[in-house]
């Protein structure tokens, strides 16, 4: 599911020609706590409340404190799935989308991920997220999908995620799992030295470390 099939315009955006008591007043209003910037259609940034009130008395417009904008962002044509570790990274409830020219799109709701899978019918009998840093000379994308066959699962839906903020750390494979053995599932791929960075299974937690739960917990439970 892509991201551009979920975008809102439902919240306004501003310019750098804005002061920053005014979009101080804007985000406020709008209860977020953030909101992107354009210049004309271009995305520049997305700045927080928190920026600005530390900036009130140094600056007097949002283009006197662009260096400290926030560059996260999705392009047009991800998967929804790539907005969780922003959501999570970011502490945004709002995340900017832009297409192949750096344009604002639209924003993509935290909300949505809930409605995505309320809407998908998954239930806590039969199926989880996992996230696997995935290191080419020591996972098989093979062997994982063979435990996952061995488990009764079926690979939903799967996307690649490199960290920005740290180039250097591993790819995380997310894998969307369709399962009635998630629990099973993850301990077999842990006995395979599968590395499992978090996991989470839907509804009902089965006995599966808790500590590995908290990736979607606040999306699904708002």
């Amino acid at each position: 599911m892509l991201v551009l099939s979920y975008l809102s315009f439902d919240y306004p955006t501003l310019s750098p020609q804005d002061s920053l008591q005014k979009a101080l007043k804007v985000i406020e209003g709008n209860k977020v706590p953030a909101l992107s910037v354009l210049d004309g259609k271009k995305w520049v940034g997305t700045v927080t409340a928190l920026q600005i009130s530390q900036q009130l008395s140094l600056a007097a417009k949002l283009k006197d404190i662009q260096t400290e904008f926030q560059k996260d962002k999705l392009e047009l044509e991800e998967d929804i799935l790539a907005s969780l570790p922003l959501f999570e990274s970011t502490g945004f409830s709002l995340l900017p989308v832009v297409n192949d020219e750096g344009n604002w799109m639209g924003y993509i709701h935290q909300n949505v991920i809930t409605q995505m899978f309320i809407q998908s019918g998954f239930t806590g009998k039969n199926g989880g997220i996992l996230r696997i840093p995935f290191h080419v000379q020591r996972d098989s994308m093979s062997v994982i999908l063979r435990i996952i066959e061995e488990n009764k699962g079926l690979m939903v839906r799967s996307f690649f995620h490199r960290s920005e903020k740290n180039p250097q750390a591993l790819p995380e494979w997310v894998i969307q799992v369709q399962t009635d053995q998630f629990s099973q599932l993850v301990k077999s791929l842990e006995r395979h030295d599968v590395a499992i960075e978090k996991a989470f299974v839907f509804g009902q937690q089965e006995d599966v470390d808790q500590l590995r739960f908290d990736l979607l917990l606040k999306y699904l439970n708002p």
